[in-house]
């Protein structure tokens, strides 16, 4: 019946004569035909001679449905890649867990049992303490190492972004909306794990939606008609007393008996005071390697000095404090002298050294601060041999900014 009549009698809507006529290709056209919806090709057949002789349409995708699927995948994709490069840096050299104390064992016994189920695991402990660590440590050793690492910081994400930061949201869902729309965390963890991190943080209203969220393992993206369904294992951590928020109707029950289905507490570093040196040159070496130099080690009396004091702030804080040793101190090893004042009286016997003795025996606090500056400046101009660029670059200040401090103390190195 088509035979002898015009393509566009034929099939409604076509380009194939306008392809015949300008001898050029057309990829990726929607078409409607026999009542379906389909990406199309229409290209130009030419001879041996390269005389166009005539065109051809093709079917591409017959089910369009199909390629929304597809492109929805392509966008979640690149959402995780995405993430993935903001997170190599935070999480290089966190797939282990330091130490050989009886409690790090343990802690390292419990992990590689979590890592062997797909159970939901609860990561307790005060700040500071790694707990994220042993989340990556897990994720590392399980079936699941192979699928992406989701690290969400709950007491971040204030309560009217929180749909739209964990579910996502679809093109033209809200004023501001990105164009293309956005994978929520939940989807970027697709087929890996999500950690939530500080979920003692989440509002009650907030609490309720997770609670759906890991009962249904489906997400409905903010402006979307159908729910996606998801396969994710979650993992959370908190500092907080989830029981004591509980009995006092701050956490809810029902979301508390699904996330602490198996417990693993991050030990203080108060507790693991004999961890402290393989801790500290674990943490030595990577500081080492992100700023490029700096001492390779921690002499006798600073590392007594690190096991003696209290670490409030835990391995946080003791990182903290090797990043400033490496950056002020000028030998090989950092010494009693390159620690904060607060430490360096706690190289004899242990005290358990308090966080708040600053006891400067001269000087107001300006002007210590500005030695500081000026020995920081002149270790870092030492590491570059005196070239001012690289060492404003390092600083973050401006080149004539480090000439005027250098000129206020009369000095150029």
């Amino acid at each position: 019946e088509a035979i002898g009549k015009h393509v566009t009698e034929v099939i409604k809507d076509t380009h194939l004569h306008e392809v015949l006529k300008e001898g050029k290709g057309r990829i990726g056209d929607m078409l409607y035909i026999g009542g379906r919806q389909q990406l199309i090709s229409r290209i130009p057949i030419k001879n041996f001679e390269g005389k166009l002789i005539g065109a051809v349409g093709k079917g591409m995708i017959n089910e369009v449905t199909k390629l929304w699927d597809l492109q929805r995948k392509v966008k979640l994709l690149d959402g995780q890649l995405q993430y993935y490069k903001d997170q190599v840096r935070e999480l290089k050299g966190s797939a282990t867990i330091i130490g050989e104390s009886n409690l790090i064992k343990a802690v390292k016994k419990k992990a590689l049992q979590a890592a062997r189920t797909n159970t939901t695991v609860l990561i307790t402990g005060e700040s500071g303490t790694g707990k994220e660590v042993i989340a990556y440590y897990i994720h590392q050793a399980s079936l699941r190492a192979k699928g992406p690492f989701i690290k969400v910081n709950c007491a971040s994400i204030p309560p009217e972004l929180f749909e739209s930061e964990f579910f996502g949201y679809e093109e033209g869902a809200f004023t501001g909306a990105r164009t293309k729309g956005k994978p929520g965390k939940f989807e970027l963890a697709q087929d890996g794990i999500i950690l939530l991190d500080e979920i003692g943080e989440l509002t009650l209203p907030m609490q309720a939606k997770l609670l759906r969220v890991i009962q249904e393992r489906s997400v409905d993206r903010l402006g979307a008609t159908k729910p996606i369904p998801l396969n994710f294992r979650l993992m959370a951590a908190t500092n907080r007393d989830l029981n004591d928020m509980v009995r006092k109707k701050q956490f809810r029950t029902d979301l508390f008996f699904r996330i602490n289905i198996l417990n693993i507490d991050a030990p203080s570093l108060r507790q693991i005071r004999e961890d402290i040196p393989l801790i500290s040159e674990h943490l030595l070496r990577l500081i080492k390697a992100e700023i490029g130099w700096g001492p390779s080690g921690i002499s006798t009396e600073a590392m007594e000095a690190l096991k003696n004091y209290s670490w409030p702030g835990n391995v946080r804080e003791l990182r903290n404090i090797l990043e400033r040793g490496c950056i002020v101190s000028r030998s090989q090893l950092i010494c009693p002298e390159d620690l904060p004042e607060k430490m360096r009286h706690c190289s004899g016997e242990r005290q358990d050294c308090p966080n708040n003795s600053l006891n400067y025996h001269s000087g107001n606090l300006r002007q210590i601060m500005d030695e500081m500056e000026i020995k920081i400046i002149h270790n870092v101009l030492r590491s570059v041999n005196g070239n001012k660029t690289k060492a404003s670059a390092i600083l973050g200040i401006h080149r004539s900014s480090l000439y005027e401090k250098l000129n206020k103390t009369g000095t150029d190195l």
